[in-house]
């Protein structure tokens, strides 16, 4: 490729080196101009094809652009030799980039074949911890755990794409009264002989603890932030108290039956989450809870923040009107969930290093009750951990119209999906090598739960995430894996069409849009960038002569959402 010699000098203030131009440099160098034509006025900049006609750069100017600053904006791109035109109208900057330029970022990509998207080193030297998935050790993984997993794995990724130290963080309930209705289930079927049936003991746990839990009714009329743990609040005198009774003893053969059950299960799901391409470095057990949260719930009582009622029931005083009372313990003295998190999170607080970061990925059932919990612990000192920790709620997941309970049997297991997905994929897909067709699977299922908005609640039904009309993780899959129907060398060879333009300039508005959704905690923007290219694709407005250039950008990006797991980029 030969170089414009006047490409390697300023001009009108931007200072172009020359070269190949990976993602995001020429990004920089549009901002460059910018600065030194407007300064520091609000903007945005798209690589997209603009409204007012072919262009390659649409600039929003978001505030007063008076004579003086349009005459340097003219001057300062007029003057640049990798722009073929710059024309501003009202306040829209549209710039045409020469096919020379073009070139170069092509001749820049090919320079980062492992890392296209240059995103390696951008958040190098910082530590950030995600909490996700939090499950209960009594059951097979759910679709409802989907969006949790979607959300959180693509957090983590985003993070370990761009260079830092990741550590995935899980808090296992493996202990309370859900716990113990499963291990009466397992008991009352002959203990550990009947873990050893036909098919996964995830499931079958799931299916004894849903035998012994469908038939207690929990009281209605509390508070909604009751609703994550209403049913250890309340003692039936029950199967499931017997047994929980004897936990808390220390009776020999319960604890050998629980540690079993709880061991298996947990292999169980964590099968599940590689074909998902999940791991987690730390698991924080609420067992392990257990016998300090007495002695927590006594100093929250000496310094002020919780009482103990007549019928020995602790109360955490929120000072708050929508959960003034919070139960730390039962009338049994057992700690609920919430003085078991307690707990884990102040032994967490005090555990090393604070991190860069904590990400923690909930239901937002789960909300309230983890911001009495901050307010809590930073009473008693952990304000400093907390100044990095950040809560990332999601509302719930919809099968079929309704929620998802285990202990009624309506679930749609992630297992399930998973294989229902691997035999609806389209015939590229199927024919890939194993490895790559569990990717395909993998993606497939991630992309509806990691584009959905967060704050609302997700509708499913396993005909529409099966169906690709309707699931664009299909379209996802194919471009980023399926073989390309464009040509292997499409650059150099022609000017490329606006088609080849657009695709070839995505990688600077990729490396943006993901940088940006690790700054501001959002997972779902970079996913439905990605899953607007597919569509783009797929509608025919990017041609199948542009694969060769998007193909590597999106894979790249795909890979760093987590929507591609076990891929080297």
């Amino acid at each position: 490729m030969t170089q414009d010699p006047k490409s390697a000098q300023e001009s009108g203030g931007i200072a172009d080196p020359g070269g190949p131009l990976g993602a995001g440099a020429l990004s920089a160098l549009v901002e460059a101009g910018l600065e030194a034509a407007v300064g520091a006025l609000d903007r945005q900049t798209d690589f997209r094809r603009s409204p007012q006609g072919a262009a390659d750069v649409s600039v929003i100017l978001k505030g007063r652009v008076d004579g003086a600053a349009r005459t340097a904006l003219g001057a300062v791109f007029e003057a640049w030799p990798a722009v073929a035109s710059a024309r501003l109208s009202k306040n829209r900057l549209t710039l045409r980039f020469t096919d020379a330029t073009l070139e170069r970022v092509a001749d820049g990509l090919a320079l980062h074949r492992r890392d296209p998207l240059r995103l390696a080193g951008t958040a190098s030297g910082r530590r950030i911890v995600v909490d996700y998935l939090d499950p209960n050790a009594n059951k097979a993984l759910h679709v409802g755990h989907l969006r949790n997993i979607a959300l959180g794995g693509a957090l983590a990724a985003l993070w370990r794409a761009r260079g830092a130290e990741v550590v995935c963080q899980s808090v296992v309930c493996d202990i309370g009264r859900n716990i113990a209705e499963a291990l009466a289930g397992v008991s009352a079927a002959g203990g550990l002989s009947a873990l050893k049936g036909s098919g996964p003991v995830d499931r079958i746990v799931g299916r004894l603890y849903g035998d012994i839990a469908g038939a207690v009714v929990t009281e209605e009329g509390g508070a909604d932030a009751d609703a994550p743990i209403a049913r250890e609040l309340i003692l039936h005198g029950d199967a499931a108290d017997a047994t929980l009774a004897a936990w808390r003893a220390g009776d020999p053969a319960t604890l050998a039956l629980w540690r079993d059950m709880i061991d298996l299960v947990l292999r169980d799901q964590a099968a599940t989450l590689v074909r998902l391409g999940q791991r987690h470095d730390i698991f924080l057990r609420e067992s392990d809870a257990v016998g300090p949260a007495l002695a927590l719930a006594d100093r929250l009582i000496d310094v002020g923040l919780a009482r103990r009622e007549d019928d020995g029931v602790v109360i955490l005083e929120t000072g708050r009107d929508d959960y003034p009372r919070c139960p730390l313990t039962r009338s049994d003295g057992f700690a609920t969930e919430h003085l078991r998190a307690l707990v884990l999170w102040l032994e967490a607080a005090a555990a090393g290093p604070l991190p860069d970061r904590l990400l923690h990925v909930m239901g937002e059932e789960w909300l309230t009750s983890t911001e009495i919990r901050i307010d809590a612990l930073t009473a008693l000192g952990a304000g400093p951990f907390f100044e990095r920790y950040r809560m990332l709620p999601h509302q719930l997941v919809r099968l079929d119209g309704s929620t998802m309970k285990s202990s009624t049997g309506n679930t749609l297991l992630i297992d399930d999906l998973l294989d229902a997905l691997a035999t609806a994929l389209p015939a590229a897909l199927a024919a890939l090598p194993e490895e790559a067709h569990g990717q395909a699977v993998a993606a497939v299922a991630l992309t509806p739960f990691l584009i959905a908005e967060a704050g609302v609640a997700l509708e499913i039904d396993l005909a529409t995430l099966t169906d690709p009309a309707c699931n664009p993780g299909f379209d996802l899959a194919a471009l980023a894996l399926a073989p390309s129907a464009g040509p292997a060398a499409p650059l150099g060879a022609a000017p490329l069409g606006d088609a080849g333009r657009f695709a070839l300039l995505q990688g600077e508005r990729l490396r943006r849009v993901l940088i940006q959704a690790c700054e501001r905690d959002d997972p779902v923007a970079p996913a439905r960038f990605l899953a607007r290219l597919a569509q783009a694709r797929r509608d025919g407005d990017i041609g199948p002569e542009a694969d060769a250039v998007l193909q590597p950008q999106v894979r790249a990006a795909m890979i760093a959402c987590g929507l591609l797991p076990g891929v080297e980029a």
